[in-house]
Order: structure tokens, then C-alpha cells, then sequence
């Protein structure tokens, strides 16, 4: 029997704009693109790691890789010597093992639209798409004042999530927390507080989500919405066991993925029904790379009519 064999690419990707975070700008990030070949079949994956998440990097990913000169079992042997390590690339080779389902995956998924500065007039601009929830980028200089005024225009079905980055000290998230539960049109406020910060004990669960708090579950105990990350979350089966006994809303969203990463992350969304809307607003911020290939706007869907061969080979 063959035991598999792989290869990868690194590309780089440049945000049309710089992209202003509350945690820092990011004027680019790079992903490695993964192709396995076992028994006749093909499999593709993405290794997508998004700074301030507490992932391996781009650079320990290639080292793996490398040193396992090419040997899928190899490869597979050294990841799962330590459970603990390398989700992006556990996701990555989730996606490979999955790859005769995802790719021929059309569905279509509902979508929050993307604000990274939260005014009246750019909300106004994703109503206008038709975008009905929006996700909004704050931080600790961020005017409550600014999202008051965006929910005075927001038309009655529309709802907001604001996501801080875990830019927050506690005292700023626990006002921004009284607000958010005091208003019906905000859905909740994401990683207010850094990862690991002691306060999250205190701020409670209500309206609160974690996102980059939360990767594999492991001991994981949150009964606030969780932001879920395919391409950051680890061994697809275990998550799965996890997410069928936890009680709570999850909420997936895009890594910023090449359209590989994307496709797979869009099946993986998928297998869970869902009325939420998904966060994979995220089409259109890059130079024109010819590594995306998937629609943008309120509503999002699978494409089951590329030819994935034909893609790598245009990428390597």
C-alpha cells in the first residue's frame, strides 16, 4: 500500500490596503499550500496561521515539512507525536483527508460583512450590498460613541458584532460588555481581553465570544459564542467530537485563506446547519494574486467547478 507522499508551496499575499488590526498592521501574510497524493488520491490544504493567534508560524510549518522530506506517513507520524502543536498544519492535512468531499461542495452560506473601521458610512456601504449582520473592528481608542451612531442607522433586522482583538484591559471590556448587553442589535463583543487574561472569569459568558482564545478545545469550557477558525482549529475529527457535546453557539470565519484554504473552510462550515451568519467577508482585500476564485457578499458559496490541478499548477 502507499503510504502517501506530499508536496508544498509558500506564497505570499499583499492586502490591497494595509490591514489595521487593533493588535497592529498587517500589509501581508504568506501561507503554505499543501498537495497530497495517497493511493491515486489527491488532496489539497492550506497552512494559514493569522499573527496575534498562538499557532505555530509559517517558518516552523516549513520546517516540518521539510524534515519530512516528502513522506506523508512521515509527516503525519511527527504531528501526532505532540497533540499539543502545529494546528494550522493538522488542519491542513484535515483538508487533504477530506479533499473528494470538499471539493465538489457548492453550498451556499450566509455572511457577515467586514468593517475594519467602524463609521456610519461604511456601514452603510455593507447594508447597501445587502449584508444584514456586520462585524466591527474596535480597539481601545474606538469612540462608543461611533457605534452608537452606526446602530441609530442600522435598519431594524440588521445586528452587529464587534470584535476588539484583544486589545482591551478589563476595565474598558467591562463597559464595552454593559453596553453590548444592553443593546438587542449587538449579537456579542469578540476576544475582548488578551489570551489567558484572568479577567474573562470575572467579565462572564453572557455576549462575550472568544476567538483567538479558542483554537483545538482541549479543556475548553465556554458557554459563550465561540469563533471558530478551520484553518486554525487542529485535527478536524477530534473538533467534531468536541463541538457535538458542547452546548453553544459557534460562529466560523476565514483565516484569510488562498481559495484551497477557502473552499475547504466553507465545507467545514457546512456540515454544521446554521441561521448565523458566517465571517468570510474577506474576498477583495488582496492585490489581484489570481489565488482567488471564489464570490464575495451577503451570501457565499462553495465552487465545485474548479479544477484544482489546474490551480496548483498555475500557483507553483
Amino acid at each position: 500500500m502507499n503510504s502517501g507522499k506530499y508536496e508544498f508551496l509558500r506564497v505570499r499575499r499583499r492586502f490591497r490596503q494595509p490591514l489595521v488590526t487593533a493588535r497592529g498592521t498587517v500589509e501581508s501574510v504568506d501561507r503554505i499550500l499543501l498537495r497530497t497524493e495517497t493511493n491515486g488520491e489527491i488532496g489539497y490544504g492550506e497552512i494559514s496561521p493569522w499573527p496575534t493567534f498562538p499557532t505555530e508560524t509559517i517558518d516552523q510549518a516549513r520546517e516540518i515539512l521539510r524534515s519530512a522530506q516528502g513522506s506523508l506517513s512521515h509527516l503525519t507520524s511527527i504531528v501526532a507525536a505532540d497533540k499539543n502543536s502545529f494546528p494550522c498544519l493538522r488542519s491542513a492535512l484535515s483538508s487533504c483527508a477530506a479533499w473528494s468531499q470538499i471539493k465538489t461542495f457548492a453550498g451556499k452560506i450566509k455572511c457577515a460583512g467586514l468593517l475594519t473601521a467602524p463609521n456610519v458610512a461604511g456601514a452603510q456601504a455593507k447594508w447597501g450590498e445587502g449584508f444584514t449582520t456586520l462585524k466591527l473592528k474596535i480597539n481601545a481608542q474606538t469612540p462608543l460613541t461611533e457605534v452608537e451612531a452606526i446602530l441609530s442607522a442600522a435598519p431594524s433586522e440588521a445586528t452587529l458584532r464587534l470584535d476588539a482583538n484583544g486589545s482591551l484591559d478589563l476595565n474598558a471590556a467591562r463597559t464595552w460588555a454593559d453596553f453590548v448587553r444592553g443593546e438587542k442589535q449587538i449579537e456579542f463583543m469578540e476576544q475582548p481581553l488578551a489570551v489567558g487574561h484572568a479577567g474573562y472569569a470575572s467579565l462572564g459568558h453572557n455576549k462575550i465570544a472568544l476567538d483567538e482564545s479558542f483554537l483545538a478545545p482541549g479543556g475548553m469550557n465556554w458557554s459563550g459564542p465561540i469563533v471558530v477558525k478551520p484553518a486554525l482549529v487542529g485535527d478536524w475529527r477530534e473538533f467534531r467530537q468536541w463541538r457535538a457535546s458542547h452546548v453553544g453557539q459557534i460562529i466560523y470565519s476565514s483565516a484569510f485563506e488562498t481559495a484551497i484554504g477557502r473552499q475547504a473552510a466553507l465545507w467545514f462550515a457546512a456540515q454544521e446547519p446554521s441561521t448565523l451568519a458566517q465571517g468570510f467577508d474577506t474576498i477583495g482585500l488582496f492585490e489581484n494574486d489570481a489565488r482567488d476564485y471564489h464570490n464575495s457578499g451577503p451570501i457565499v458559496a462553495g465552487r465545485s467547478d474548479l479544477d484544482w490541478t489546474k490551480i496548483w499548477k498555475e500557483i507553483s
